[in-house]
Protein backbone atom coordinates (compact mmCIF):
# COMPACT_ATOMS: atom_id res chain seq x y z
CA UNK A 1 0.00 0.00 0.00
CA UNK A 2 0.96 3.78 -0.64
CA UNK A 3 2.91 5.54 2.27
CA UNK A 4 -0.40 8.00 1.31
CA UNK A 5 -2.83 5.71 1.81
CA UNK A 6 -1.32 3.92 5.14
CA UNK A 7 -1.44 7.57 6.51
CA UNK A 8 -4.82 8.29 5.73
CA UNK A 9 -6.15 5.08 7.02
CA UNK A 10 -3.66 5.95 10.16
CA UNK A 11 -5.23 9.28 10.55
CA UNK A 12 -8.99 7.93 10.37
CA UNK A 13 -8.15 5.48 13.06
CA UNK A 14 -6.72 8.14 15.00
CA UNK A 15 -10.05 10.13 14.41
CA UNK A 16 -12.10 7.41 16.05
CA UNK A 17 -10.05 7.08 18.99
CA UNK A 18 -10.19 10.22 19.90
CA UNK A 19 -13.27 12.07 18.81
CA UNK A 20 -14.76 8.29 19.35
CA UNK A 21 -16.81 5.47 16.59
CA UNK A 22 -19.91 7.66 16.03
CA UNK A 23 -17.95 10.45 14.29
CA UNK A 24 -17.90 10.26 10.58
CA UNK A 25 -14.38 10.54 9.92
CA UNK A 26 -13.79 12.10 6.28
CA UNK A 27 -11.31 14.34 4.43
CA UNK A 28 -13.11 17.24 5.18
CA UNK A 29 -13.42 16.35 8.98
CA UNK A 30 -9.11 16.54 8.22
CA UNK A 31 -9.04 19.68 6.70
CA UNK A 32 -11.06 21.07 9.87
CA UNK A 33 -9.09 19.74 12.42
CA UNK A 34 -7.43 22.58 15.18
CA UNK A 35 -5.04 22.04 17.42
CA UNK A 36 -7.49 23.35 20.16
CA UNK A 37 -10.16 20.51 18.99
CA UNK A 38 -8.04 17.62 18.91
CA UNK A 39 -6.86 18.44 22.81
CA UNK A 40 -10.37 18.79 23.84
CA UNK A 41 -11.19 15.96 23.01
CA UNK A 42 -8.28 14.15 24.41
CA UNK A 43 -8.67 15.68 28.15
CA UNK A 44 -11.96 14.03 27.49
CA UNK A 45 -11.16 10.47 26.59
CA UNK A 46 -7.61 10.52 28.82
CA UNK A 47 -10.64 10.76 31.77
CA UNK A 48 -12.06 8.10 30.44
CA UNK A 49 -9.20 5.93 29.91
CA UNK A 50 -6.17 6.68 32.35
CA UNK A 51 -4.94 4.09 34.35
CA UNK A 52 -5.24 6.39 37.66
CA UNK A 53 -8.92 5.89 37.40
CA UNK A 54 -9.13 1.88 37.41
CA UNK A 55 -10.43 2.15 40.42
CA UNK A 56 -13.32 4.70 39.69
CA UNK A 57 -13.97 3.47 36.31
CA UNK A 58 -14.14 -0.62 37.74
CA UNK A 59 -11.99 -1.66 35.18
CA UNK A 60 -7.90 -3.43 35.22
CA UNK A 61 -5.29 -1.07 35.50
CA UNK A 62 -3.62 -3.07 32.73
CA UNK A 63 -6.42 -2.66 30.57
CA UNK A 64 -6.64 0.83 30.55
CA UNK A 65 -3.28 1.36 30.13
CA UNK A 66 -2.75 -0.07 27.09
CA UNK A 67 -5.92 1.76 26.00
CA UNK A 68 -4.73 4.74 27.51
CA UNK A 69 -1.03 4.26 25.38
CA UNK A 70 -3.31 4.17 22.25
CA UNK A 71 -5.26 7.12 22.75
CA UNK A 72 -1.93 9.44 23.79
CA UNK A 73 -0.62 7.65 20.17
CA UNK A 74 -3.83 8.90 18.32
CA UNK A 75 -3.62 12.46 20.02
CA UNK A 76 0.21 12.50 19.02
CA UNK A 77 -0.47 11.73 15.43
CA UNK A 78 -3.36 13.77 14.98
CA UNK A 79 -1.81 17.29 17.04
CA UNK A 80 1.75 16.67 14.48
CA UNK A 81 -0.67 16.19 10.98
CA UNK A 82 -2.60 19.50 11.90
CA UNK A 83 0.75 21.42 12.87
CA UNK A 84 2.94 20.20 10.21
CA UNK A 85 0.07 20.08 7.17
CA UNK A 86 1.35 23.56 6.21
CA UNK A 87 4.74 22.79 5.69
CA UNK A 88 7.27 20.77 3.99
CA UNK A 89 6.44 17.51 4.87
CA UNK A 90 4.26 13.99 4.35
CA UNK A 91 1.90 15.48 5.88
CA UNK A 92 1.36 18.47 3.81
CA UNK A 93 1.47 15.97 1.18
CA UNK A 94 -1.64 14.74 2.82
CA UNK A 95 -3.21 17.54 3.26
CA UNK A 96 -3.21 19.18 -0.17
CA UNK A 97 -4.76 15.61 -1.77
CA UNK A 98 -7.40 15.58 0.82
CA UNK A 99 -8.38 19.14 -0.80
CA UNK A 100 -8.14 17.25 -4.11
CA UNK A 101 -10.09 14.90 -3.23
CA UNK A 102 -13.28 16.16 -1.88
CA UNK A 103 -13.42 18.68 -5.01
CA UNK A 104 -15.70 17.63 -8.15
CA UNK A 105 -15.38 19.33 -11.42
CA UNK A 106 -18.03 19.94 -14.06
CA UNK A 107 -17.09 17.85 -17.23
CA UNK A 108 -16.93 19.52 -20.55
CA UNK A 109 -20.34 19.43 -21.44
CA UNK A 110 -21.96 20.40 -18.51
CA UNK A 111 -23.31 23.24 -20.14
CA UNK A 112 -25.13 21.66 -22.44
CA UNK A 113 -26.25 18.35 -21.19
CA UNK A 114 -26.25 18.73 -17.06
CA UNK A 115 -23.72 15.94 -17.15
CA UNK A 116 -22.84 15.42 -13.23
CA UNK A 117 -19.47 16.39 -12.02
CA UNK A 118 -16.52 14.55 -12.13
CA UNK A 119 -13.80 13.46 -9.82
CA UNK A 120 -10.44 15.16 -10.73
CA UNK A 121 -9.19 11.49 -10.21
CA UNK A 122 -10.89 10.28 -12.98
CA UNK A 123 -8.72 12.42 -15.45
CA UNK A 124 -5.83 11.90 -13.80
CA UNK A 125 -4.46 9.14 -15.96
CA UNK A 126 -6.40 10.05 -19.22
CA UNK A 127 -4.38 11.22 -22.32
CA UNK A 128 -4.52 14.98 -22.76
CA UNK A 129 -6.50 16.50 -25.71
CA UNK A 130 -7.45 19.94 -27.13
CA UNK A 131 -10.81 20.83 -28.30
CA UNK A 132 -11.29 20.96 -32.13
CA UNK A 133 -15.12 21.83 -32.86
CA UNK A 134 -16.94 25.04 -32.78
CA UNK A 135 -17.97 26.94 -29.77
CA UNK A 136 -21.06 25.51 -28.39
CA UNK A 137 -24.36 27.93 -27.90
CA UNK A 138 -25.39 29.22 -25.20
CA UNK A 139 -23.65 31.19 -21.96
CA UNK A 140 -19.65 30.01 -21.16
CA UNK A 141 -17.78 30.26 -17.90
CA UNK A 142 -14.57 31.71 -18.37
CA UNK A 143 -12.53 28.17 -18.19
CA UNK A 144 -15.06 26.26 -20.65
CA UNK A 145 -14.95 29.14 -23.16
CA UNK A 146 -10.99 28.88 -23.05
CA UNK A 147 -10.94 25.14 -24.05
CA UNK A 148 -13.58 25.64 -26.41
CA UNK A 149 -11.90 27.66 -28.30
CA UNK A 150 -8.99 25.25 -28.14
CA UNK A 151 -6.60 27.40 -26.26
CA UNK A 152 -6.29 25.29 -23.63
CA UNK A 153 -6.37 21.29 -23.14
CA UNK A 154 -9.01 19.70 -21.03
CA UNK A 155 -6.41 19.25 -18.48
CA UNK A 156 -4.82 22.18 -18.13
CA UNK A 157 -8.86 23.37 -17.60
CA UNK A 158 -9.19 20.67 -14.84
CA UNK A 159 -5.93 21.63 -13.24
CA UNK A 160 -6.93 25.61 -13.13
CA UNK A 161 -10.44 24.78 -11.64
CA UNK A 162 -8.29 22.60 -8.95
CA UNK A 163 -6.00 25.56 -8.51
CA UNK A 164 -8.61 27.86 -8.01
CA UNK A 165 -10.30 25.43 -5.72
CA UNK A 166 -7.36 25.19 -2.97
CA UNK A 167 -7.36 29.25 -3.37
CA UNK A 168 -10.69 29.74 -1.71
CA UNK A 169 -11.47 29.47 2.18
CA UNK A 170 -13.49 27.47 3.80
CA UNK A 171 -17.15 28.50 4.38
CA UNK A 172 -16.65 27.06 7.80
CA UNK A 173 -13.40 28.98 8.68
CA UNK A 174 -15.30 32.24 7.92
CA UNK A 175 -18.23 31.02 9.65
CA UNK A 176 -15.98 30.82 12.40
CA UNK A 177 -14.15 33.91 11.99
CA UNK A 178 -17.26 35.55 12.03
CA UNK A 179 -18.44 34.25 15.42
CA UNK A 180 -21.25 32.28 13.56
CA UNK A 181 -20.55 29.25 14.46
CA UNK A 182 -17.93 27.50 16.82
CA UNK A 183 -15.14 25.28 15.90
CA UNK A 184 -16.90 22.09 17.77
CA UNK A 185 -19.51 23.28 16.04
CA UNK A 186 -18.22 22.90 12.37
CA UNK A 187 -17.55 18.86 13.78
CA UNK A 188 -20.82 18.36 14.28
CA UNK A 189 -21.87 19.79 11.47
CA UNK A 190 -19.69 17.38 9.42
CA UNK A 191 -20.43 15.01 11.73
CA UNK A 192 -24.14 14.66 10.29
CA UNK A 193 -23.60 16.07 6.74
CA UNK A 194 -25.44 14.16 4.04
CA UNK A 195 -23.54 12.47 1.15
CA UNK A 196 -22.37 15.41 -1.15
CA UNK A 197 -23.85 17.78 1.13
CA UNK A 198 -22.44 21.26 0.71
CA UNK A 199 -21.15 22.29 4.24
CA UNK A 200 -22.87 25.67 4.41
CA UNK A 201 -26.43 23.39 3.01
CA UNK A 202 -25.74 21.38 5.97
CA UNK A 203 -25.25 24.45 8.73
CA UNK A 204 -28.30 26.07 6.94
CA UNK A 205 -30.15 22.69 7.55
CA UNK A 206 -29.42 22.31 11.37
CA UNK A 207 -30.21 25.58 11.85
CA UNK A 208 -26.56 26.37 12.67
CA UNK A 209 -26.84 29.67 10.30
CA UNK A 210 -29.69 31.66 8.72
CA UNK A 211 -30.37 32.02 4.74
CA UNK A 212 -28.84 35.51 5.10
CA UNK A 213 -25.98 34.43 6.95
CA UNK A 214 -25.68 31.28 4.29
CA UNK A 215 -25.76 33.67 0.95
CA UNK A 216 -23.05 36.22 3.12
CA UNK A 217 -20.89 33.60 3.67
CA UNK A 218 -20.97 32.40 -0.19
CA UNK A 219 -20.24 35.98 -1.03
CA UNK A 220 -17.27 36.23 1.36
CA UNK A 221 -15.80 32.86 -0.20
CA UNK A 222 -16.23 33.87 -3.49
CA UNK A 223 -14.77 37.80 -3.33
CA UNK A 224 -11.64 35.93 -0.98
CA UNK A 225 -10.49 33.09 -3.95
CA UNK A 226 -8.32 34.22 -6.37
CA UNK A 227 -9.41 34.97 -10.09
CA UNK A 228 -9.55 31.87 -12.16
CA UNK A 229 -7.47 33.63 -14.80
CA UNK A 230 -4.08 34.36 -12.26
CA UNK A 231 -3.69 30.06 -12.79
CA UNK A 232 -2.62 30.86 -16.73
CA UNK A 233 -0.45 33.95 -15.71
CA UNK A 234 1.31 32.15 -12.88
CA UNK A 235 2.21 29.42 -14.79
CA UNK A 236 3.17 30.85 -18.09
CA UNK A 237 0.26 29.93 -20.05
CA UNK A 238 -1.11 33.53 -21.08
CA UNK A 239 -0.22 36.92 -20.09
CA UNK A 240 -2.41 39.49 -19.06
CA UNK A 241 -3.28 40.88 -22.42
CA UNK A 242 -3.87 37.52 -23.98
CA UNK A 243 -6.70 37.01 -21.19
CA UNK A 244 -7.95 40.72 -21.49
CA UNK A 245 -8.65 39.95 -25.26
CA UNK A 246 -9.95 36.40 -24.42
CA UNK A 247 -12.54 38.20 -21.76
CA UNK A 248 -13.55 40.63 -24.38
CA UNK A 249 -14.12 37.76 -26.80
CA UNK A 250 -15.84 35.79 -24.17
CA UNK A 251 -18.87 38.46 -23.22
CA UNK A 252 -19.28 39.30 -26.96
CA UNK A 253 -19.71 35.06 -27.39
CA UNK A 254 -22.59 35.35 -24.34
CA UNK A 255 -24.13 38.29 -25.52
CA UNK A 256 -24.79 37.07 -29.33
CA UNK A 257 -25.52 33.37 -27.87
CA UNK A 258 -28.47 35.49 -25.51
CA UNK A 259 -29.69 36.92 -28.32
CA UNK A 260 -29.58 34.05 -30.87
CA UNK A 261 -31.65 32.20 -27.76
CA UNK A 262 -34.15 35.44 -27.60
Amino acid sequence: MPATQTCSSELFQACATIFGPEVKVSYDFLEYLQPIGIKTAFRKRAFETHPDRAMALGALHQDLNAEFINVRQAYERLLSFVENKNGNSLNAHLFKGFRTRQSSYFSAGQHNGGQKKNHHKRFKNHPDHFYTGGLPKGNLMFGQFLYYSGLISFRTLIEAICWQRRQRPLIGQIAVAWGLISYPDVLRILTIRTFDEKFGECALRSGYISNFEQFALIGKQKRLQRPFGEYFIENGILSSADLTGIARKQQLHNMTSYRWKE
